[in-house]
């Protein structure tokens, strides 16, 4: 019978980032570990090309290349977001996420579905980061900001 994977605690669903690999894999030393994600998802998808026939009433299609992303939405740190200067081993955590996706700096990330212990899984790759877009109002006592990376290739899948 198959298991589920749930969502149960902040110890799932890590976005890591760095500047190498290793230091981007769950538990990876010098990672950046996005604090406060509010919700994160993983969008895989083959573009696809449709196209008709006159002797069909339907149409067709063929896929072309795989367009992947991983979006999420967080309350901002200040450190996170505007970066920490004394963090000099990883250049993503020393400028912050803002400087990283103004200055079009590419990383790499990680996305752990179950955490950080022996043989969980996750997914990996390097992008861009993007869809950075800070918000607040009256209602809300809290910054809060959308956030994109745009996989540049493909996502792949590791266990920890």
């Amino acid at each position: 019978m198959a298991q589920a994977i749930n969502v149960t605690s902040g110890s799932q669903a890590i976005l890591t980032l760095g500047t190498t690999a290793a230091m981007a894999a769950p538990g990876g030393t010098d990672g950046l570990v996005v604090p406060l994600v509010q919700d994160i998802s993983v969008s895989s998808a083959p573009g696809t090309v449709r196209y008709s026939t006159l002797d069909s009433t339907s149409s067709s299609a063929f896929t072309t290349v795989m367009e992947n992303e991983v979006s999420f939405n967080m309350l901002l740190d200040e450190d996170t977001f505007f970066g920490n200067a004394s963090l000099t081993n990883n250049s993503v955590a020393e400028l912050g996420l803002f400087t990283t996706s103004n200055n079009k700096t590419e990383i790499h990330f990680s996305v752990a579905f179950e955490g950080a212990d022996s043989t969980d899984n996750y997914l990996h790759g390097t992008g861009f980061i993007g869809g950075l877009a800070p918000n607040a109002s009256l209602e809300q006592a809290v910054w809060i900001s959308s956030g994109s990376i745009i996989v540049n290739g493909d996502l792949s899948k590791d266990t920890v």
